[in-house]
């Protein structure tokens, strides 16, 4: 919604099947905002007594709260905050006694994300579910870094010129930049459908 709120939009069935694509990944990934917004457990319940992956949350600045479910709910050895190296060392220090923090070169302003996947990558995390929010799902497009894409839709409609887009950054500029999709497929959760496919290589 424009406010932010996002629980619940979708159905208890879509819900479970969103949990289950948490499952199957390495690391979970979302930005600040959506920790700021939501506070979210980032849990995929089922395994190793509710954590199974590595929580990665991109924070530029450091803005993780300490009080928030990725940092004081005793799964912090899970949990990876990666700050950039002009981050306030204070607010580092503080996160850096409850959960694993990271200091990365930024570019433009942003994380690297390009160098964190390859820093991943040597620590054998090969598959990240990222879940947002819309500008690191831009971030993670442009920079080519998605192989596959889910989306959930409810039969709501929100509307709004504050809404919060699923994809933010400039979007395409002319027609035939598209961001081509293959192999999609639709599959329906009660009233919700899910869209899944490949991303077609330019």
């Amino acid at each position: 919604t424009s406010a932010g709120e996002s629980k619940w939009i979708t159905g208890k069935l879509a819900r479970r099947k969103s949990l289950s694509l948490r499952a199957g990944s390495d690391a979970i990934l979302v930005g600040v905002n959506t920790i700021l917004e939501d506070n979210p457990s980032l849990l995929a319940r089922g395994k190793r007594g509710g954590v199974s992956l590595r929580r990665i949350i991109l924070d530029t600045n450091a803005r993780t709260p300490l009080n928030s479910q990725v940092v004081s709910d005793g799964f912090g050895h899970d949990t990876l905050i990666v700050v950039s190296k002009e981050a306030p060392a204070r607010k580092v220090s503080a996160l850096r006694k409850k959960v694993r923090i990271i200091q990365a070169p930024e570019k433009q302003g942003k994380i690297d994300i390009v160098w964190l996947m390859d820093l991943l990558g040597k620590e054998n995390v090969l598959s990240v579910l990222v879940e947002g929010g819309g500008e690191v799902s831009a971030s993670f497009l442009g920079g080519g870094l998605v192989h596959e894409i889910a989306f959930f839709y409810a039969p709501k409609i929100l509307g709004g010129d504050d809404s919060r887009p699923a994809v933010a950054g400039l979007g395409v500029g002319r027609n035939g930049l598209f961001t081509n999709l293959k192999k999609v497929k639709w599959s329906k959760f009660g009233p919700d459908l899910l869209l899944t496919a490949s991303i077609c290589e330019a």
